[in-house]
């Protein structure tokens, strides 16, 4: 896999509940394949203790990036959870990358 923001092909891999989803070791952006991100975000924050944190990057954010797992260009579309947070989805597999920092702004969202 191809970091779509940082093009670093290094990964650390998180298993939580059966899910597993890849995160860049330089950038911390996360892929999600179809229906993961929706899975982990039904979760205890508690248990997504490795998911959380990272630095926001703006020049990261604005980038646009290709689909690590079908190089398919990926859309940025605003989430439904947290307008301020645009993520990146591939309509070819349905996959979704957030940038460092965004998963923890959707597992927040609405707590504020």
């Amino acid at each position: 896999m191809k970091c779509p923001k940082c093009t670093t092909e290094t990964f650390a891999s998180f298993t939580i509940r059966e899910v597993t989803v890849d995160r860049c070791t330089t950038c911390g952006g996360i892929w999600f394949d179809e229906w993961e991100l929706s899975q982990l975000l039904k979760e205890s924050p508690q248990l997504l203790t490795s998911l959380r944190g990272g630095e926001e990057r703006e020049d990261l954010d604005a980038k646009r990036g290709h689909c690590p797992r079908d190089a398919t260009p990926l859309l940025r579309m605003y989430s439904t959870i947290n307008q301020s947070i645009v993520v990146d989805t591939c309509l070819q597999c349905r996959g979704i990358w957030l940038d460092s920092g965004e998963f923890e702004k959707l597992l927040f969202a609405g707590q504020e």
